[in-house]
């Protein structure tokens, strides 16, 4: 009787113990729901990508969820002609990825592991034969991507991306590839609030025999970001480059649309530039140990911000230039303000809006919300910048902000000049100075090669080199600037006083025609003496 009445106490238990376990199953589907909701949400902001369909089917222990993306080809097309003609269909086809959920609170007991979780999330991309069979070239068995998301119980979780190393060959058309492998770790909060990012590329090398090559080495990339209380991102981020190098056996032509570039990473339309365009000689081009590092920190409602930017070698064929050094700052700025910026910015539509009209709408959105900025003492400073050149060094310190400003200045241009204060200091190579006049010059002379009459490039290079010879030596008479060994160096200071350039006084237009008008005024007749009774 007793044997029994164990089993039946124990099957109980079990029961029991099952119960509990599909509950608590249940209750982690529901909560790593919400989690990756968040992460749709978040993916479908993307502007790269437009989401085609989404759907959730959520179980008692596991869940699916599918989600199909298409290109944006608003903002690819401007560069689709760019690409080799055999990637342009690519841009058609759909990327369909699908989640694999396992709820908690084990998720990966099936695989024997027993880490507790809310859920453990495993992604699959649904790929054509055709692509198949062209990724089994390069990583033979292995899967090309593996994505993995463990998401614990209170919310945050561990991402993890990992593309497998290769080695590929083509004997025939001397075409070789060596590919390290790429890992992403993401450590996140509830609501990704928080995150910790570390992305690694050990390597990568792409040859072919006949027109060259192109590799890098140790791109790491690490950044720790927390909301502060203005609701601005702050922390740090970094990235180094070891090596960078780029040989080209042919001349490659090139034409660089500079605003569309910019649109398509910030969605922001800054007019139409003079875009150039021409062709890379045959060259080597080798950067050394590349790193920037930006900081962003908060005290009480205004925000700091700090980036650096430095390389030990850059190398153009002959011509090396490093170590550079540049340390730049942002402070003062006013938290709120740069979020409700933020957020307008955001909110205004772009996918079919004439530039014009466009560009409109963000100038004033920006005159509607930064006023605060300007009203709370804003200050930029290049606390160095250093670069060491074949003709010389140039260095810049300075400082550029606003002090006292109010919105009745946007009225009146002097007063607003008024309220600018900025001062710098600045050294660089003559030869460096003759070499960007004289690349000035050329392209503003330069003509469409059909033309029948082609302007002489010697004539418009001795011109513009005399125009800069007597420019300088006028203003060293005057002692604006100094010349020593053939570096030019100089500084000035600008503030509600007045502009002065290497302790010179610069009179400035407004301060020219107060000038005037005191000059024209009649003076002040004498006071003539009271007539004796």
């Amino acid at each position: 009787m007793l044997p029994k009445r164990r089993l039946i106490i124990a099957g109980a238990a079990i029961g029991g113990l099952f119960v509990l376990y599909a509950g608590s199953s249940y209750w982690a589907g529901v909560k790593a729901e919400e989690t990756l909701q968040e992460q749709y949400r978040m993916l479908s902001g993307l502007p790269l990508f437009k989401v085609k369909s989404h759907s959730y089917q959520r179980g008692w222990f596991s869940s699916t969820e599918t989600t199909e993306l298409v290109f944006n080809r608003h903002l690819s097309g401007p560069y689709e002609n760019m690409l080799p003609d055999n990637m342009k269909p690519l841009l058609n086809s759909t990327i369909k990825f699908t989640n694999n959920v396992k709820h908690g609170p084990l998720p990966g007991l099936a695989g024997f592991d027993f880490r507790p979780g809310r859920a453990l999330v495993r992604t699959e991309f649904a790929m054509s034969d055709a692509t198949r069979k062209t990724l089994k070239t390069f990583f033979g068995d292995k899967e090309p991507i593996a994505i993995t998301n463990r998401i614990g119980f209170g919310g945050g979780g561990l991402l993890e991306v990992a593309v497998p190393a290769f080695d590929y060959e083509e004997a025939l058309s001397g075409v070789k590839m060596k590919w390290k492998g790429f890992d992403l770790k993401v450590d996140y909060a509830n609501g990704y609030k928080e995150y910790k990012t570390e992305a690694l590329s050990p390597g990568f090398l792409l040859e072919a025999a006949s027109k060259g090559s192109i590799s890098f080495e140790g791109v790491r990339y690490v950044s720790d970001m927390r909301p502060g209380n203005t609701g601005i991102k702050l922390g740090t981020s970094e990235l180094t480059i070891g090596n960078v190098q780029l040989s080209s056996r042919e001349s490659v032509p090139y034409s660089i649309k500079l605003n569309e570039l910019i649109y398509l990473m910030t969605r922001v339309r800054v007019g139409e530039f003079v875009n150039p365009s021409g062709e890379f000689k045959p060259s080597s081009v080798v950067l050394k140990n590349f790193s920037y590092q930006i900081v962003t920190s908060e005290q009480d409602e205004f925000v700091n911000t700090r980036g650096k930017v430095n390389f030990a070698e850059l190398s153009f064929n002959a011509n090396r230039y490093g170590p550079l050094r540049l340390d730049v700052s942002a402070n003062h700025l006013h938290g709120p303000t740069l979020v409700k910026l933020d957020k307008a910015i955001s909110e205004i539509p772009f996918e079919g809006v004439d530039p014009a009209v466009l560009r409109k709408q963000y100038v004033d959105t920006i005159k509607k919300n930064a006023i605060p900025l300007l009203e709370n003492n804003p200050k930029l400073l290049i606390n160095e910048f250093y670069l060491k050149m074949p003709a010389g060094e140039a260095k810049l310190q300075g400082s550029l902000g606003i002090n006292g400003f109010t919105p009745a200045d946007l009225n009146d241009i002097t007063q607003l000049a008024k309220r600018i204060e900025a001062d710098a200091k600045l050294s660089l190579p003559r030869q460096t100075l003759e070499e960007l006049v004289l690349t000035q010059a050329r392209n503003l002379f330069t003509v469409d090669q059909s033309a029948e009459e082609q302007p002489n490039m010697q004539e418009v290079e001795d011109l513009a080199r005399s125009l800069l010879d007597s420019q300088l030596t006028q203003w060293k008479s005057g002692g604006y600037l100094v010349e020593d060994n053939g570096q030019i160096s100089t500084d000035l200071k600008y503030d509600a006083k007045g502009l002065t350039i290497h302790q010179q006084k610069v009179p400035l237009p407004w301060e020219e025609s107060e000038e005037t008008i005191d000059a024209s005024a009649p003076a002040a007749e004498p006071s003539k003496p009271a007539a004796k009774k």
